[in-house]
């Protein structure tokens, strides 16, 4: 039955929920932050992991009362990174927009241009700061996001260039002044509370060149405004010269773009006249599949050379920043930018010292139609997402945040979330947040940074029993009430690292191309065993020592003999984009010394090769493809029979993890924890001696030993139960068609709620109590157990407004 609850942003845990043991106070304390054999560590040699929130905005400059309780409330959480996040946004009226503060923004717009600091916002903002790393707190700095390029800047065009514009100011030289003018001032200024300057301060971890940036990214609404044309016409001249630059003529682009006799090149286009026009993108670099039609929209010739071109452009811009701010002084990893889906946009991004990604699950299409009004896909139940069919339906944006994040890991880098949520469209939610961090340990993932805690800058404005708006996390259940299972699992590795470790290879060729199927590997492989992805720069041979490496096979490339097993497949005949090469010896090559076991798939002691790989996906289930990828893991002796793919659940090689998608079940089985989430099954067993019996139709619980025990071994411990979370008077609207796609309109009404467990919780000890407790860890209630044969039996009927517990055990 549904509970109202109240949770409020600043508030700090206390009792038995205080998590501030996780922490290190001050931050900084084990020096610089620095990259090393693919993962982040200090300069004491540490290992380093992050896990925390956003604050975006307005937040970044909260007064100083709220500064010092918003410290102490993450803290208190076990939250040791905050990621501050579009600092440099425009000023806003309304208190609920994502938009700085009038009287104290931290640059000061109302001069007319977005280039000086606005002493009280700067005031603030440095106050901030200096209170999360008093607390042990780590600090994200990201640069360009949200900046207002207005007229009183200078800008080489006239009117205003607007906010949160991608793509221009990659190009624009004016533009990447402002960029470069901005860093200077944020990260040389002197903090007077801490006496440091950004880039001395060892509480920095990284800073973050811009945000969801990219060359070959379309813009959006920025994109087809009339005064934008001036910017658009910079991007198509830098084009062309790179054209001409490669083909010297046009006489040898049109033969480069020739196939069979077909053209794709327009007799309007000249590279003389920049008149070739590129690609257009949108949110995320555009598909192209290599055997699509030679004269359609985007000609697969035109396609090629754009990547090319926008590859060029990104490591031009990352690099000449990155060596910028090393030249101010910055001591930490750099990293480039974040959302980035494509192979050409991973490879793109990968001059930063690490790899960063955003990935969404359940995002409300923007803009907001109407207050607290959201259009959605769907909504889809996490906890039922199954990545490998999930490409059929809405298509690769409605998959897990774990294949969604893992396109752009890449091997050798430490990896880091740096936005990630599950919106709470959806009432049982709750899945997607343990779920993702839980295969961010099995994959050995260096931080996530959850958005978004709040977008304010004060104390009072916000409810505790409302959701206003559900881009703040600050008081989900679902989110707040497992964060403490959450830090403990991730940041004391609660969940093992793989055994084995899988390499998803490119060549520089697969970069050029982007077939509609291109994410096949991550719908499957980083749910089994920890996955990178690895670009080969010098030729086409795989060096690497994964367990496996698998082709990207975008085109029929990629010599992987020298791994120690290997999986071979193309989505092209050809070794090229352009269609010029046609390989008929790879993979037959490939399969010498296999045996054929099916139609059109061979499996030998080292490779496992599929003559077709469009058979075996078809339209974008990927089961059999995980099937036959199973068979040779197995065969190949790197995963037990119990693991891997079986009977339509993925298994982690540790046997740890265990993901049902098909029967709405995942689950984590560890010696330190135990978790459980989905349609319970008759009993539910946490650990050997904890039992649970649920009548919820959904339900997740979580079971954490404390004092550093292990489960078996530990006498208290903290339980949380939850089955549906959100508002309860929250209405939804079916049929929204858009772009032939069905949205519902969610609409947020009423009062916060939980539904609590409703069933029994038998502990098989001699003695046991059970406490109830509220959000912060005050008590609400104790529980009276009955002694039965076979130990400790709760009654919880789910009448009190409690999804977390206090168990004391006496074994």
């Amino acid at each position: 039955m549904k509970q109202h609850i109240r949770i409020d942003k600043l508030n700090p845990n206390k009792s038995v929920l205080d998590y501030s043991y996780l922490l290190d106070a001050p931050a900084g304390k084990h020096g610089f932050v620095t990259t090393k054999s693919g993962h982040f560590y200090f300069e004491d040699g540490t290992r380093a992991k992050f896990l925390g929130f956003n604050v975006a905005a307005r937040s970044n400059t909260p007064d100083h009362k709220t500064a010092e309780r918003l410290a102490e409330r993450f803290a208190s959480m076990g939250v040791n990174v905050i990621r501050l996040h579009a600092a440099d946004a425009p000023i806003g009226e309304e208190p609920r927009s994502w938009s700085s503060c009038k009287e104290a923004p931290l640059l000061d717009y109302e001069k007319g241009n977005g280039r000086e600091f606005h002493p009280e916002g700067l005031d603030r903002f440095d106050y901030f700061t200096a209170k999360l790393k008093e607390r042990g707190i780590y600090l994200h700095i990201d640069l360009i996001v949200a900046r207002d390029f207005v007229e009183g800047d200078g800008l080489d065009y006239p009117g205003n260039a607007g906010t949160c514009i991608k793509r221009f100011p990659m190009y624009n030289k004016r533009l990447i002044e402002l960029q470069k003018e901005y860093a200077k001032k944020l990260l040389c200024h002197v903090n007077p509370y801490t006496g440091l300057a950004l880039i001395d301060d060892p509480a920095v971890i990284t800073v973050q060149i811009n945000n969801e940036e990219s060359a070959i990214k379309g813009t959006m609404e920025t994109d087809y405004r009339e005064d934008m044309q001036p910017y658009r016409d910079e991007v198509q001249k830098r084009f062309n010269d790179f054209l001409l630059m490669k083909y010297a003529t046009r006489e040898r682009l049109k033969e480069a773009w020739t196939f069979e006799g077909e053209c794709a090149l327009a007799d309007n286009e000249d590279p003389v006249k920049g008149t070739v026009r590129g690609v257009d993108g949108n949110f995320y670099q555009p598909e192209c599949d290599p055997m699509s039609d030679w004269n359609g929209e985007v000609s697969p010739a035109r396609y090629a050379d754009f990547m090319e071109f926008g590859i060029t452009i990104n490591r031009s811009f990352y690099q000449d920043m990155k060596d910028y701010l090393r030249s101010l002084g910055v001591k930490v990893p750099i990293v480039t930018s974040n959302l980035i889906a494509g192979a050409a946009d991973v490879y793109g991004h990968t001059d930063g010292d690490f790899m960063e990604n955003n990935s969404y699950f359940n995002h409300p299409l923007l803009p907001i139609q109407q207050p607290n009004t959201y259009l959605v896909a769907g909504p889809i139940e996490y906890v039922s997402t199954n990545p490998l069919t999930m490409q059929t339906g809405v298509g690769s944006m409605a998959t897990t945040l774990l294949s969604l994040a893992s396109v752009a890991i890449v091997k050798g880098k430490p990896f880091m979330l740096s936005e990630w949520n599950e919106y709470g469209e959806h009432p049982f939610h709750s899945t997607a947040f343990v779920h993702t961090i839980a295969y961010a340990c099995l994959n050995d993932w260096d931080g996530l940074i959850l958005y978004n805690y709040h977008t304010s800058e004060k104390a009072d404005d916000q409810p505790d029993d409302e959701i206003w708006s559900v881009f703040d996390a600050y008081n989900d259940p679902a989110v707040i009430c497992q964060w403490g299972f959450m830090a403990s699992v991730f940041l004391k590795g609660l969940v093992s690292p793989a055994k084995n470790q899988i390499d998803v290879v490119y060549t520089q060729n697969d970069l050029k191309t982007l077939p509609k199927l291109h994410s096949m590997p991550t719908t499957f492989l980083p749910y089994i065993t920890s996955m990178r992805n690895v670009f080969l720069d010098g030729g086409d041979t795989y060096q690497g020592n994964a367990a496996v490496a698998v082709n990207a096979g975008f085109l029929n490339g990629a010599d992987l003999s020298e791994a120690e097993h290997s999986v071979y497949f193309a989505w092209s005949p050809y070794r090229d984009a352009w269609r010029k090469y046609r390989e008929n010896n790879r993979l037959p090559h490939a399969a010498a010394n296999t045996k054929e076991v099916q139609k059109g798939v061979h499996l030998g002691k080292q490779a496992l090769v599929f003559d077709e790989i469009r058979e075996i996906a078809g339209s974008g289930d990927y089961r059999a493809f995980a099937s036959i990828f199973d068979k040779a893991l197995k065969e190949w002796q790197l995963i037990s029979p119990e693991c891997g793919f079986v009977d339509g659940k993925l298994i982690s090689d540790t046997g740890e993890l265990v993901f049902d998608p098909e029967h709405a079940i995942f689950e984590v089985h560890t010696p330190h924890c135990g978790y459980f989430s989905g349609a319970p099954k008759k009993s539910l067993h946490l650990s050997e001696i904890i039992e649970i019996q649920s009548g919820n139709e959904r339900i997740s619980v979580s079971l954490l030993p404390m004092k550093e025990k292990d489960l078996e071994q530990a006498e208290e411990y903290i339980l949380t139960a939850m089955g549906t979370t959100g508002m309860d008077q929250t209405t939804y609207n079916e049929g929204v068609q858009l772009m032939g796609v069905p949205f519902t309109s969610v609409h947020f009404a009423g009062k916060l709620y939980v539904e609590p467990l409703e069933g029994s919780l038998l502990v098989k000890a001699n003695e046991a109590s059970l406490t109830a407790l509220d959000p912060t860890g005050n008590e609400i209630r104790s529980f009276t157990g009955k002694k039965t044969e076979k130990g400790i039996e709760f009654s919880i009927t789910g009448e009190i407004p409690a999804v977390q517990y206090y168990l004391k055990v006496e074994k």
